[in-house]
């Protein structure tokens, strides 16, 4: 009866500790990627210039070039044609083809001639948000966008004479 027993409880403990021994494993796998493309680049094509003004006798106007380059003047002031010849400023941005940018161009500027200030109301050409700008072609390969910076300036009767100059700066992202 002893062997019974024992042969019982071997089989009862081989019954229990089968289910620890067996083991149930699954696996799988995962896969890692990266898309390596090249760098952003703004080149400055052309600066803006409004050209040479006279200031109008009284009250005040503008002096405006548009993003195609026009030169437009308004409210007494007058546009020579001597001086710097009147254009908008052009910027190319390359990067990888097709890829979404962000392109950002300050709202105004500030142009000084010694403590004289003037400030410029920019505009520009850009087809859309500035911050959904597309470069030209596909991955994989080179991919470019031009585009051009006009703007606004007052001019008063009592603004000083002299040559006005300001920075700006234009620059842009891949979203």
């Amino acid at each position: 009866m002893n062997k019974f027993l024992a042969a019982a409880a071997a089989v009862a403990l081989t019954a229990i500790a089968a289910p620890a021994m067996a083991q149930s494993t699954a696996s799988t796998t995962g896969t890692g990627s990266i898309t390596v493309i090249r760098p952003l680049t703004i080149t400055k094509n052309a600066d803006l210039k409004f050209g040479t003004v006279v200031r109008p006798s009284t009250g005040a106007g503008t002096v405006a070039v548009s993003a195609a380059g026009a030169r437009t003047v308004a409210g007494g002031v007058v546009g020579l044609a001597s001086g710097d010849t009147p254009q908008a400023a052009q910027f190319t941005v390359d990067g990888e083809g097709g890829q979404s940018i962000s392109v950002t161009i300050p709202a105004t500027f500030t142009m000084a001639n010694g403590t004289d200030n003037l400030t410029v109301t920019t505009t520009n050409n850009l087809v859309g948000a500035a911050g959904s700008q597309t470069l030209s072609n596909a991955l994989g390969s080179a991919g470019s966008m031009s585009f051009r910076v006009g703007g606004t300036v007052p001019v008063a009767s009592t603004t000083a004479t002299g040559a006005y100059t300001g920075t700006f700066t234009v620059s842009a992202a891949y979203n």
